[in-house]
C-alpha cells in the first residue's frame, strides 16, 4: 500500500516532466544544492519520507520555480 504525500508527488510529476537524461541531471542539481545523497532525494520522490520545508524552498530556488503547494497564512 503506497502512501504519498503532496510533496513527493509534486516532485515525482515535476521531475517526470524531463527526458531520462534530463531527469537524471535534475536529480543531481538537486544533491549537489541540497547536499543530501541521492538515495534521499529518490526517497523524497517515491513518498519514504518526508521533505523538509528548506529543502522545499531550496529545490524550487535551484530551478527558478515554484513545484510545490504552499500553506495559507492568515497575516492581519
Amino acid at each position: 500500500m503506497e502512501k504519498r504525500t503532496k510533496d513527493s508527488i509534486a516532485l515525482s510529476e515535476f521531475l517526470s516532466t524531463f527526458s531520462s537524461n534530463e531527469c537524471t541531471v535534475a536529480i543531481d542539481k538537486i544533491v549537489e544544492g541540497c547536499l543530501v545523497p541521492r538515495r534521499t532525494v529518490y526517497n523524497w520522490k517515491y513518498g519514504v519520507c518526508r521533505i523538509p520545508e528548506l529543502y522545499k524552498l531550496k529545490i524550487e530556488e535551484i530551478f527558478g520555480q515554484q513545484i510545490f503547494s504552499r500553506p495559507l497564512i492568515c497575516e492581519k
